[in-house]
């Protein structure tokens, strides 16, 4: 993964603790978030698969490469690339509200 300002990764790290209803999301650094979430992810997989599905969607997480992301894998092996498809969107969204929020 690319590397991302601070406030970036802050703001995608908060938008994930509220959709989640977690607390403990790092943003030091993507990968931690990355490790952190795939854990949040797991946990869905194996308890409440609709509600992951749900907030994919309320995510805006593309469909088709969610669906991509589940060809093929173990269950950690998926959890680790939803959480990339994840944050990826998660930063693109913050990438866009901090320019406008600044004027740009």
């Amino acid at each position: 993964m690319p590397h991302y300002s601070p406030a970036i990764l802050t703001s995608a790290t908060n938008h994930l603790q509220k959709v989640f209803e977690v607390d403990n999301l790092p943003s030091h650094t993507i990968d931690a978030l990355r490790y952190k979430l795939a854990r949040v992810v797991l946990h869905l997989l194996h308890t409440d698969i609709n509600r992951l599905l749900h907030l994919l969607y309320r995510i805006d997480v593309d469909e088709h490469r969610v669906k991509q992301a589940m060809v093929d894998a173990d269950e950690e092996t998926m959890a680790e690339r939803i959480a990339y498809l994840i944050i990826e969107r998660e930063v693109q969204k913050a990438q866009i509200r901090l320019r406008y929020s600044s004027g740009s």
